[in-house]
């Protein structure tokens, strides 16, 4: 398949990365709200995370290549959204409306992140490795390649999609785990599928990989430490049972 990167007026990423943005904040929105979230705090969140996911995603960008070259990293796209959602609890001081933002932001960002590969796979930017197998891409126009591509873009949009779907069944049956759950396959979903990128070639590990290590060692860790809280409040809380002589 041909990917034609010449455009007239509208950037096809851009337009991607719009929708992504207004799509998951609106569905983060409506989540806080039929959640029970405070309204002004959910609000504030809507309104503060694109402009901390944009300076993020520049920042990061801009400082992992040395200074060199400008863009915007998915990895600091995440820690801006989540940036928004932790000064509002700050500043705000609830668990319930807290806790809840969390989650949403969590569910909400595969989505996010996946609507916006699309703008990827048209703009040709962030093309996988040379591949000539099944549905192997190739960019003509503004971005050309010599030969044949993986196409990691694709791959991206459908693993993260599938994992923003599970994310939203898991949180309508109230799973405690859904969270971290989402969170993990998405770090693990990011850094497997990062070997298939074109930049990661002649590197061992690159920065998105590492940093996606740490996002799983923190998320397994919490998971471990929560539920051993738990199982010790339990304990304390059961009444003692006195034995027959």
């Amino acid at each position: 398949m041909n990917i034609n990167t010449d455009y007239t007026i509208i950037p096809p990423y851009a337009v991607m990365l719009l929708l992504a943005c207004i799509s998951g904040l609106a569905l983060q929105y409506s989540l806080n709200i039929l959640r029970g979230a405070d309204k002004t705090v959910s609000s504030c969140i809507t309104i503060l995370s694109p402009m901390l996911m944009f300076f993020f995603a520049s920042l990061l960008s801009y400082a992992s290549s040395g200074g060199t070259r400008r863009g915007l990293s998915s990895m600091g796209g995440l820690l801006g959204m989540y940036a928004s959602v932790f000064i509002l609890a700050a500043i705000k001081r609830d668990r319930h409306t807290t806790k809840i933002t969390l989650e949403n932001c969590t569910v909400v960002l595969p989505l996010i992140y996946s609507i916006s590969k699309m703008g990827c796979c048209f703009a040709g930017c962030c093309h996988g490795i040379p591949y000539h197998g099944a549905f192997c891409v190739s960019y003509s126009g503004k971005v050309t390649e010599s030969g044949y591509l993986f196409p990691v873009q694709f791959a991206e949009v459908l693993t993260f999609f599938v994992i923003f779907i599970i994310g939203m069944i898991m949180l309508r049956n109230n799973s405690k785990i859904t969270a971290m759950s989402v969170l993990i396959a998405s770090a693990a979903a990011k850094g497997l599928l990062d070997f298939l990128r074109e930049s990661h070639i002649g590197k061992i590990i690159s920065l998105n990989q590492i940093l996606c290590l740490i996002i799983i060692a923190a998320g397994i860790i919490y998971t471990v430490a929560v539920k051993r809280l738990s199982e010790n409040k339990t304990v304390i809380s059961s009444p003692a049972i006195s034995k027959p002589f």
